[in-house]
């Protein structure tokens, strides 16, 4: 076993949970975060996710192993401002031999301290071997770290909007 049991087991417990600031550059032309810094967040939260499966870059070095995104959708719910602390909380949909399907909700922090739901991510990533660049089966180790996770967050009540794709509601669209 690569990973540290106990870690992943409170990782997983907390949510993968990881708190931010958004940075000055992150601001664009409307003055709150640009879209492309809430990727940038959010991609911070996948690395903390599968750093802390030993999956992470030492593993990568180690294994000739990693993931890459196949598919990723955004939802952009609420403004973040420079300096504004965010938290993210990720949770493990679902997986298989190959793939991951992970949830990310990323929470604005008010000056109170109370939190508001400023974007949602859901990922699907791939494991890929470097050596091929091809996908392949995730290690032994992998597995069995993705299994821990999941007996935690099988529980967990998946909002509504995950799996949803993208497009104009039925019957409002002008050209379609």
């Amino acid at each position: 076993m690569g990973f540290d049991l106990d870690a992943v087991r409170a990782a997983a417990q907390s949510c993968f949970a990881l708190e931010g600031k958004v940075l000055p550059v992150w601001i664009d032309y409307n003055g709150h975060m640009n879209v492309a810094y809430y990727l940038v967040a959010f991609d911070t939260g996948l690395d903390a996710f599968v750093d802390a499966l030993d999956f992470g870059e030492a593993a990568r070095m180690r294994t000739q192993m990693t993931t890459m995104t196949l598919e990723g959708h955004v939802q952009y719910l609420g403004e973040l401002m420079e300096g504004q602390t965010y938290r993210l909380r990720n949770h493990l949909y679902d997986y298989d031999a190959k793939r991951m399907h992970l949830i990310q909700q990323m929470f604005g922090v008010n000056e109170d301290g109370s939190e508001f739901l400023s974007a949602t991510m859901e990922w699907m990533s791939l494991s890929v071997s470097l050596e091929t660049r091809r996908s392949a089966p995730f290690h032994e180790d992998v597995m069995e770290a993705l299994a821990l996770v999941w007996e935690i967050h099988k529980d967990w009540d998946a909002p509504d909007w995950v799996g949803r794709s993208i497009g104009l509601p039925p019957g409002k669209s002008l050209v379609r």
